[in-house]
């Protein structure tokens, strides 16, 4: 079986700009909400869990239109690898849970991770569904 073919050298300097520029955005958005969860003296579960749960559903709700022909062809890589995979990251996740663990003990932490991943999941499903549905109504 051939190899697939190797993408384009100007396509892939667009799309590595795209998701640079994606991923500035994101991780400067994430870096300004737990700034300002902290700011306000709230707990730091929040702002990690607000982070992810936002991202998540924002990313499922996105799905839908990036996966149609009228999304431009540089829009998923700026939004999933870019501004998303840098708003919630894993390793983000990672180094939150751990400051959790410091600071709350590690059940708080363990409920913390299991929470984010499961709500994180459930808020996609919830976004990707109204993506959904939104594009069934705009095909009748």
């Amino acid at each position: 079986m051939p190899a697939p073919p190797k993408p384009e050298l100007p396509a892939f300097g667009a799309e590595l700009a795209v998701i640079a520029l994606g991923g500035a955005i994101g991780a400067s958005l994430r870096f300004a909400i737990s700034l300002a969860i902290r700011a306000a003296d709230l707990p730091l579960t929040l702002a990690a869990g607000s982070v992810n749960l936002i991202g998540s559903f924002l990313l499922g709700l996105m799905i839908g239109h990036l996966d149609s022909a009228r999304a431009h062809r540089l829009l998923r890589p700026f939004l999933t690898l870019g501004v998303f995979g840098s708003f919630t990251t894993f390793s983000a996740l990672a180094l939150d849970n751990r400051t959790i663990a410091l600071e709350a003990g590690e059940i708080w932490a363990a409920s913390h991770l299991a929470g984010s991943i499961a709500m994180g999941l459930a808020a996609f499903v919830l976004g990707n569904s109204i993506s959904e549905r939104s594009r069934e109504r705009s095909r009748a």
